[in-house]
């Protein structure tokens, strides 16, 4: 009896696996593959559709593009060929997408392509001929049309009329259509030269504490001078002069005129046509510093970051110096490994014309260096590198000598950029240091020829390289050493 009942349990529970496993395999069967699911879609054909005339061709068009017929379909390689069409320069606007075709997809690119500037004509120029100005005007016919182009063209000829004296002139552009179905287009500049006379005099009103001679040295804007064709003095930049206003106020609130304003810029022609400005001045009261604070320091005394700082308590109050003094504060932390330091500086007027000064401190914790890294280095050596970083691995994170290696490697003439990062590792207190390079070109070749009563007809050749290295062939670059050949005969 007892082996028929296991017998019979034993069939139920083989039933039961069987029944659940031929399920499975029937739902298996009866669902597509993932992996065809997923598949992107093949492109069968590309269309260029074109918007207004098409000066460029489809055949260029398809060669900037990743997109190619019998390859998959992919979003991000078109936002590439997108990015790669706007590269061209003849491109205003794109949009490619994809639509259905068969078993694939029809690509479709649609786009607006930029005119061609065929002819540039300048009204209104009389004392300057019109051939002169498109010779500076740096804008070269043949060439699809960009207003940015246009405005520095602008900009040109505002910059000629001003070095001949005309600090009046107004220049303006417009684009007008030569042929819309070929896409051609004429750039016109028109030009108001206005009164020729260079800026005589440059004067302020108000100002009671400072100079006229001590305000205009904080201007670009000055007075002609006899080497005005060389220290362009004597031009009116209406841009360059609103910066100098700035720059006359922040001189003034750096000695605690903070409430300074400039009421009045009056500009008047003398009989001659030169041109005088007249900047009037409020300057208001001076203000003084009152209370200084310190909050948040743990890892010094009070004592020591009063001595860090200049502006004390009583000093005249300066925006500039809360500045140089945060930065004085930043480094001596930083000499100790605090990478991670925060400095707020906050103001607050206590009492009249006085300042109170509070820097908000935040140590962070004393980190040391685990590891130095350096990336974007292709030819030059790591020991040329590393030989110029003032810390090593196992040293505090000492921020001012990684400023100051920073400085080393600029100044090798190897780089066009260097950067410094402190990053975090899993450890507390250990960090890497990270140094990212750009290199540049380090040779250069000269060459050239002259004559002489003595030797006749002579020529030169000079190959240097500042970043030499006879043992990596055949490039022979990256060694950190100091090549120069010349031959003369």
């Amino acid at each position: 009896m007892f082996y028929n009942s296991l017998r019979r349990r034993w069939g139920r529970i083989s039933f039961s696996v069987f029944f659940v496993a031929t399920i499975a395999l029937m739902a298996r069967a009866q669902s597509p593959p993932d992996v065809a699911r997923q598949a992107p879609p093949i492109v069968r054909s590309i269309d260029v559709q074109y918007t207004g005339p098409a000066t460029i061709s489809r055949e260029r068009i398809l060669a900037q593009m990743r997109t190619k017929v019998g390859l998959p379909y992919s979003d991000t390689v078109a936002e590439t060929d997108i990015r790669a069409l706007y590269n061209t320069g003849q491109v205003q606007n794109v949009r490619i997408f994809g639509q259905p075709e068969g078993d694939g997809v029809k690509v479709i690119v649609a786009v607006q392509t930029r005119t061609m500037l065929n002819e540039i004509q300048i009204d209104g120029a009389t004392r300057i001929s019109p051939k002169k100005l498109r010779k500076n005007l740096g804008v070269k016919l043949n060439t699809p049309l960009r207003e940015e182009d246009l405005e520095k063209g602008r900009e040109k000829i505002m910059e000629t009329y001003q070095a001949h004296g005309f600090n009046d002139v107004e220049v303006t552009f417009r684009v007008e259509a030569i042929d819309a179905i070929r896409g051609t287009s004429r750039a016109v500049y028109t030009v108001n030269e206005g009164i020729k006379g260079s800026v005589s005099t440059v004067r302020f009103e108000g100002n009671t504490h400072f100079s006229d001679r001590v305000l205009r040295k904080q201007m670009k804007t000055r007075q002609k001078t006899l080497f005005s064709f060389v220290d362009k003095s004597g031009r009116l930049d209406e841009t360059q002069l609103q910066d100098d206003l700035q720059k006359v106020r922040e001189f003034y609130q750096n000695h605690g005129y903070i409430d300074v304003a400039v009421r009045d810029v009056t500009k008047q022609r003398t009989s001659s046509g030169a041109l005088q400005i007249v900047i009037a001045i409020d300057e208001g009261p001076q203000y003084h510093v009152g209370k200084l604070t310190f909050v948040g320091y743990k890892a010094t005394t009070e004592q020591k970051l009063r001595a860090v700082v200049k502006m004390k308590e009583g000093s005249v109050y300066s925006a500039k110096a809360i500045k140089d003094d945060a930065k004085a504060l930043a480094d001596a932390y930083g000499s100790g490994g605090y990478v991670d330091l925060t400095i707020v500086p906050e103001t607050s007027q206590a009492h009249d014309r006085l300042i109170d000064i509070t820097y908000k401190i935040d140590e962070g914790q004393r980190s040391y260096v685990e590891r130095i890294s350096i990336s974007g280095n292709t030819r030059t050596k790591d020991k040329v590198i590393r030989r110029e970083v003032l810390i090593a691995p196992g040293d505090i994170f000492n921020t001012v000598r990684v400023e100051t290696s920073k400085k080393r490697l600029e100044n090798l003439g190897y780089f066009s950029k260097v950067d410094t990062f402190p990053v975090d590792t899993e450890v507390e207190g250990r960090k890497y240091l990270d140094i990212q390079v750009e290199e540049k070109r380090t040779g250069s070749l000269n060459f050239g020829a002259g004559f002489s009563t003595v030797d006749s007809l002579i020529g030169f050749i000079e190959l240097t390289q500042g970043n030499f290295d006879i043992t990596n062939w055949p490039s022979l670059t990256g060694g950190g050493q100091k090549f120069r050949i010349r031959l003369q005969g």
